[in-house]
């Protein structure tokens, strides 16, 4: 059975659909089987990152509400076999689904892939509640900024109350610049506010944005290649890192993402 992991926070705007979209490519990369569930269903927006926007027939809410079959709504990307997005509707009204349908649904798609990545609204609503409670794992994700990391803590504690054990933080956008010199936190006092043990960091990087709006995601062609390991761009590096951790692999968080001289003073405490 696959593992299904809950990517949320209850602030908006920290890039829990990047993350999701990101991370997802950078475990098709490792070989896995990858399926994104866009649980956003006020803000659907996971099949635009991902550019399979022109892709989606069904989406998510006829499986749950009218029975369709997964496989009618699940697209398959072209450019990577190993993924594949399950959309949210274009329109919901809000009603409340019943939770035995998420769970049949989810009990199925395990049997499928090797993990489905959630992404999650930043609303707790009937519906954020019943997709949290089909997942194994959670990454909240943080800005680097102080009311995002107030934020991750909150969401940590409820997600704790709802039963997750193995809870993970991501930040994201790091500024490494404004961190050393002391205008943003580090790396340990993001973990002491948030409370959250820390699986990534993504560091600001322009390219994001050029490769979200072009529909490109981080290592979105899968090729194995050592030769191109050297070329990637460093938000690319710390989603593989983050991967690999997820699979379990002992994996520096910053490693290859910037150069080590100087950097035990992000994780010291000030």
């Amino acid at each position: 059975m696959g593992r299904a992991i809950f990517v949320t926070s209850f602030k908006g705007g920290v890039g829990k659909t990047t993350v999701s979209a990101n991370l997802a490519s950078a475990l098709t990369y490792l070989g896995k089987s990858v399926l994104t569930v866009d649980a956003d269903f006020s803000n659907r927006c996971l099949d635009i990152v991902l550019g399979l926007e022109n892709n989606s027939v069904f989406d998510c809410y006829d499986i749950l509400k009218d029975g369709t079959a997964p496989s009618d709504a699940i697209i398959r990307s072209e450019k990577n076999p190993l993924l594949s997005l399950l959309p949210a509707p274009a329109n919901f009204s809000g009603e409340k689904l019943e939770q035995e349908r998420f769970i049949s649904l989810f009990n199925e798609l395990k049997s499928r892939y090797d993990y489905i990545l959630v992404d999650s609204s930043a609303e707790i609503s009937d519906t954020y509640l019943s997709f949290a409670a089909v997942c194994d794992d959670a990454i909240v994700v943080s800005f680097h900024q102080s009311t995002a990391i107030r934020a991750a803590e909150k969401t940590a504690t409820k997600l704790a109350e709802l039963g997750f054990s193995n809870i993970r933080l991501v930040v994201n956008i790091f500024h490494k610049e404004d961190s050393e010199a002391g205008r943003l936190p580090g790396v340990y006092d993001i973990i002491t506010r948030a409370h959250i043990r820390l699986i990534g960091v993504v560091p600001y990087d322009s390219n994001v944005s050029i490769d979200q709006e072009a529909g490109r995601v981080a290592l979105e062609n899968g090729a194995k290649n050592p030769k191109k390991l050297n070329k990637l761009k460093e938000y690319e590096r710390a989603f593989l890192n983050i991967a690999r951790r997820v699979c379990g692999e002992q994996v520096p968080l910053l490693k290859g993402v910037y150069k080590t001289k100087g950097l035990k003073r992000l994780f010291s405490a000030t």
